[in-house]
């Protein structure tokens, strides 16, 4: 194991930035720390680092306790939002700092640095300022000089935010693409879901100072293991009921209506109350839409076109249905039905999330 972090503690007077947190990372993963704003997923990265000293706990790299080793001593590689490069540096000496400090004679320095131009694909750009590139090449170097002495681990935070949409998707797919070809192993925060989802072997979510789920991206969007990480992490419909056994199935009966759930899908109700309340979740590209009225099929409900947004690969539809409220459906892109028309919603009973 890489890293490993045990009973991380981190208190400034009588606020808890992190909250006992454990959790560790093999070698070659990609790890991200997901959450919002202020839940404390820097102030880790930053403690690792050596940045911070925490309150209690202890941080291990290859085996070895670095928790009181100062930041030069761990070979540990970060990169920040802010790229934080030198600006009176080229391109070329900004990916061979490194490498001058930990004493690498020249000749294998200028070799790392050939090695890496051509690995962020800057080949021709060494001689460049930085103020001369755009901000995606600017995040390229930064991560080229933190990767260039072959640290035991990458610790990214937030590289992405600040780039627009379409280089954002550009840099991840180049991201995780130069994390295969040089099986570093990464350690990144973000509070954008989709740069987890997309990145990620395994995503540990956050929530004020404390962990709360850690698991593979698919197990985190389709297994959420309470409301936060389900509200947290993509959108998703809520219903509010109370639990009732139904042979092998179980329902939950809301205010005015029963909704079907597949327990060997989800989850085992045997373990439930009868009559225990209970939040549901169901993911919009897993509601069915139709325009033929049919409601007899279980989980199928009438409901009101409220709004539909084409967002060009897809169409968010929003339907209101008296029985449960609002309901969020993905259609395919500009669907054949408009804003007041009458539709039917279904939801699949082994697509119904209980967290």
């Amino acid at each position: 194991m890489i890293l490993r972090v045990e009973g991380l503690v981190k208190r400034y007077g009588d606020l808890v930035a992190v909250d006992d947190i454990s959790f560790g990372i093999e070698g070659g993963d990609f790890v991200t720390l997901l959450g919002p704003s202020g839940c404390g997923k820097s102030t880790i990265l930053h403690t690792i680092a050596g940045f911070l000293e925490p309150t209690e706990g202890n941080i291990y790299l290859r085996g070895e306790n670095v928790t009181e080793r100062p930041p030069n001593k761990r070979n540990i590689g970060m990169s920040f939002q802010n790229t934080a490069l030198f600006p009176h540096m080229t391109v070329r000496e900004n990916i061979s700092y490194g490498l001058r400090m930990r004493d690498y004679d020249v000749q294998s320095y200028e070799n790392r640095v050939d090695e890496i131009l051509e690995l962020i694909d800057l080949p021709e750009h060494g001689e460049h300022n930085p103020s001369e590139l755009s901000g995606g090449q600017q995040q390229r170097v930064s991560l080229g000089r933190a990767i260039a002495f072959e640290p035991d681990i990458l610790l990214l935070d937030e590289p992405l935010t600040g780039l627009d949409r379409v280089l954002r998707e550009e840099m991840r797919s180049w991201l995780k693409q130069m994390q295969a070809e040089t099986d570093v192993t990464m350690l990144y925060v973000t509070h954008d879901q989709a740069d987890a989802l997309s990145m990620s072997d395994k995503v540990i979510v956050l929530r004020d100072a404390k962990k709360q789920q850690e698991a593979d991206p698919k197990t985190i969007y389709e297994h959420p293991a309470n409301s936060f990480v389900a509200e947290f992490v993509g959108k998703s419909t809520k219903f509010e009921g109370q639990i009732k056994q139904n042979g092998n199935r179980a329902e939950i009966e809301t205010s005015d209506s029963k909704i079907a759930v597949d327990s060997e899908r989800y989850r085992s109700f045997g373990d439930q109350n009868e009559n225990e309340p209970v939040t549901g979740y169901v993911r919009p590209e897993d509601v069915g839409i139709s325009t033929n009225g049919n409601t007899d099929g279980q989980n199928a409900f009438s409901g009101s076109v409220e709004e539909i947004l084409d967002m060009g690969d897809r169409s968010e539809v929003t339907v209101v249905v008296s029985e449960l409220g609002t309901v969020l459906v993905y259609t395919e892109r500009f669907p054949d039905f408009n804003e007041g028309d009458e539709i039917t919603v279904e939801i699949p009973d082994n697509k119904v999330m209980l967290p």
